[in-house]
């Protein structure tokens, strides 16, 4: 009984609430197992347009100044909605308080149970063709598969061949139930999940591409996105540049930056109206709130003042906070176009993968040619330099120097990156974050890389495995 009241929840909130996004009409009355009421539960666009915003803060990329820390302190350490913020910049045992419940893997979790509803029932639908049952469920495939790797890449470790099959990934539930026991299944269960998953909606019959506002809605080039960036997490780098050329034989459009140098606020495009974007999945959270959030000066120091994306995507912390904090400069490009940050596939994405999987192959020069295309669309004509590189090796360097930079404040990025390249001496690294007189450290490969479960999951989830 218990499972049909989620359905009948879930079909009500869809059906009759107002959507930012899409508007859904529909007449006379909805019939159970008919093949549309499948389509009206991806049409609640909303219901899948999330992400898990927390890891950013545990990141490189961010520093938390003590001006802010001191203005947090005062105002907000009392809040059970920041607190988070700070337990995770530091990397605690414990990130939400007791008693919480974590939002973000809330969202996703209730995002998963409507896509295994219409995977699991959609084929068996009635009055509706093949080729429609199909789209959908691939469409559904889609989102289970983004769904999964973001969870595993906050709450698992980095894939790792050699211990994949061991380690410990998160519950993997694939079928709408309430009443199964949760556990926690491998790394290489949850990937070969999202692999299968991705690799049935390319071949579903979904749309080339999604454009005119339906960004939100996976398309077969948001399908070989997501399967470019599941192969570069997983170390396949063929595969990875096969799915992300696939991707952006579909979909290629670059904005050139300084056709929008004196857009100013709110001028730039919309999240739907944007080429680059291949499927929307946005943070509802500013991941660099000036409440107490900065770019790390090692994150800033890293562009040329002369790139366009220091000078546009980043800004003052004094502006943005009305004089209230002074130090640093925090991510901005929200303000660009009043949407949140996109964690889905990208054109740009795909170019940095392509790069990085051409580097790893030792094609220094194809690397070289394929990330110039990108850098060329972020400087002005007048000051632009071609990056060249003297070897593979030095041409990796480069390219990931790059991915840095063009994927900074995309939700999860930075976190996912440092997890599977400290598996490489060449790029592991110790990060420290200081908050006002303490320090922490964390080391490469530690196991502060999982993040560990709100403590209130136990209660529901006694045989859930928590991080050490």
């Amino acid at each position: 009984m218990k499972k049909y009241l989620i359905y009948i929840g879930i079909l009500s909130t869809l059906l009759t609430s107002c959507d930012n996004y899409v508007d859904i009409q529909t007449e006379g009355k909805l019939i159970p197992k008919e093949t549309v009421n499948y389509r009206y539960l991806l049409q609640g666009a909303a219901t899948f347009n999330s992400t898990y915003n927390l890891v950013d803060v545990a990141s490189d990329d961010i520093v938390m100044r003590d001006d802010h820390a001191n203005y947090f302190n005062q105002y907000f350490s009392g809040s059970a909605y920041n607190r988070p913020y700070v337990d995770t910049y530091k990397w605690a045992n414990e990130i939400i308080p007791v008693g919480e419940r974590d939002n973000d893997m809330n969202s996703l979790y209730a995002s998963l149970y409507t896509c295994n509803v219409i995977i699991n029932e959609v084929m068996t639908s009635t009055n509706g063709t093949e080729a429609e049952r199909l789209a959908i469920k691939g469409e559904a495939q889609v989102h289970r598969a983004f769904i999964f790797l973001t969870l595993v890449n906050v709450f698992g470790k980095a894939y790792d061949p050699a211990t994949a099959s061991t380690d410990l990934g998160i519950p993997l539930l694939t079928v709408p139930t309430v009443t199964e026991n949760v556990t926690r299944a491998s790394v290489k269960e949850v990937y070969d999940q999202i692999v299968k998953d991705l690799t049935e909606a390319v071949s579903s019959g979904l749309k080339p591409v999604n454009r005119s506002r339906s960004v939100w809605f996976p398309s077969k080039a948001s399908a070989y996105g997501l399967l470019a960036r599941t192969n570069l997490y997983m170390g396949n780098y063929t595969e990875a540049l096969q799915n992300a050329e696939s991707a952006l034989a579909l979909q290629n459009t670059l904005l050139n930056l300084e056709d929008y140098e004196n857009a100013g606020d709110y001028g730039w495009p919309r999240t739907f109206d944007d080429p680059e974007n291949i499927l929307a999945k946005e943070s509802t959270t500013y991941m660099y709130s000036p409440i107490f959030l900065s770019l790390s000066d090692e994150l800033l120091n890293s562009f040329d003042t002369k790139d366009l994306r220091y000078q546009l995507y980043t800004r003052s912390i004094s502006t943005m906070t009305y004089g209230t904090l002074t130090q640093g400069r925090a991510y901005s490009k929200e303000l660009l176009s009043g949407d949140g940050r996109n964690a889905g596939p990208t054109v740009p994405e795909m170019y940095v993968i392509k790069a990085e999987c051409e580097a790893r192959a030792g094609n220094a020069g194809t690397a070289m040619t394929t990330i110039n295309t990108l850098r060329k669309k972020r400087f002005k004509a007048a000051d632009y330099t071609d990056l060249t590189a003297v070897d593979a090796n030095d041409a990796l360097v480069k390219v990931l120097a790059e991915r840095r930079k063009e994927l900074m404040g995309r939700a999860g990025f930075r976190w996912a990156d440092l997890k599977r390249l400290n598996k490489d001496p060449r790029f592991a690294k110790t990060i420290t974050h200081k908050y006002l007189t303490e320090t922490f450290t964390i080391e490469p490969n530690g196991n502060r890389y999982q993040f560990p479960f709100a403590a209130i999951y136990f209660d529901y989830a006694p045989d859930l495995q928590q991080n050490n």
